[in-house]
């Protein structure tokens, strides 16, 4: 079956390269290949392969194309994504569907009408988009973490003296990741373990001077290392080393890092916000967002505190229990089957 996998991103001057670098393209892609099937990417409009079976799009505001193309051809339309029925409402403006203008909320509601499927990634957007809107043929398929790469490793591994995050560094991402609080908390860390670091990676967007300033304001500019983009490889061993990886977050639809530090062993400090509960289980310290105090306090307390191999081992049958390469992979191959069928 040919299967045309679309992701609108005509921000990116390259959008193949991100269908390489996105965890969560990359495993549905890997997957549905692992199926037998020819996957042709398209990250615009234009590159829609008219000839393909199975339209599979993730996220629902820029699926009425593919959508309409599907009606005409009678082709099936897997959509999926995380949808953000109340994601920060009243808290970052146009984020979550509630605060989205009028035109995207009646684009995002033909497409939980018309789509074929609609795949949810954690069961408290199913709940929530099912109770509030009409959808067709909803679908509980939560995203995989690929643990055959993503594991504490057979080797055990000298602990860090740093505490590790991961983010694009937009002003809207950074503060619904609570990146300002991170900072802030380490400067507290800081005064009573001054020979802790703080690791901030991911692609610097325009907060990033601000959060450098904010470093600076703490007086741990020295001690704040902001790497940027790294690689698979780089950040798999952070996860391995770091005494935490330090997520707190106003809103998850799924939480893709923090699962994967969980599988890798990580100690993790993250908020009991939208899917975290779902992904983290009993594997992470739960604060508020945006605690400063709290957070401070986790990072002291894990900081002081030994590493479990028994923990970690647990945490790994978590993840690979609930969201595995071959729990999604069924899930994938059962929903393509029925929609083949239907058509």
């Amino acid at each position: 079956m040919r299967i045309c996998f679309f992701a609108n991103m005509t921000n990116h001057a390259n959008w193949r390269e991100m269908f390489e670098k996105v965890e969560f393209y990359k495993v549905d892609i890997e997957i549905l290949r692992s199926l037998g099937h020819e996957v042709v990417l398209a990250g615009d409009f234009k590159s829609l392969d008219k000839t393909a079976d199975v339209y599979y799009c993730w996220w629902w505001t820029y699926a009425f194309y593919p959508i309409l193309r599907s009606i005409v051809g009678r082709r099936p339309v897997i959509v999926t994504g995380a949808f953000d029925y109340d994601t920060c409402h009243g808290v970052i403006p146009g984020l979550c569907y509630l605060d989205r203008p009028f035109w995207q909320k009646i684009l995002m509601k033909f497409a939980l009408k018309w789509a074929t499927r609609n795949l949810f990634i954690s069961q408290c957007e199913y709940d929530l988009v099912t109770k509030h809107l009409p959808v067709r043929n909803p679908v509980l398929s939560p995203l995989a973490i690929n643990t055959a790469y993503y594991n504490p490793g057979t080797v055990a591994t000298e602990r860090g003296d740093y505490f590790f995050t991961v983010s694009w560094s937009s002003s809207t991402n950074a503060k619904r990741k609570c990146l300002d609080s991170i900072v802030e908390a380490f400067g507290r860390v800081a005064r009573a373990r001054p020979d802790l670091r703080l690791v901030m990676a991911g692609k610097k967007g325009d907060h990033h001077d601000v959060l450098v300033a904010l470093a600076k304001q703490a007086g741990v500019a020295d001690r704040v290392d902001f790497v940027g983009m790294i690689s698979d490889e780089e950040k798999r061993a952070h996860y391995r080393r770091c005494l935490a990886y330090v997520q707190p977050t106003l809103f998850e639809g799924f939480g893709h890092a923090i699962g994967e530090a969980i599988a890798c062993g990580a100690q993790v400090i993250t908020s009991p916000s939208g899917a975290v509960p779902e992904v983290a289980g009993a594997y992470a310290r739960f604060v508020a967002p945006n605690d400063v105090a709290q957070l401070a306090q986790a990072m002291l307390d894990i900081a002081n505190s030994a590493i479990d191999p028994n923990m970690q081992a647990a945490q790994l049958r978590h993840i690979e229990t609930h969201f595995s390469i071959e729990q999604r992979t069924r899930q994938l191959a059962g929903i393509l089957a029925t929609v083949k069928s239907s058509h």
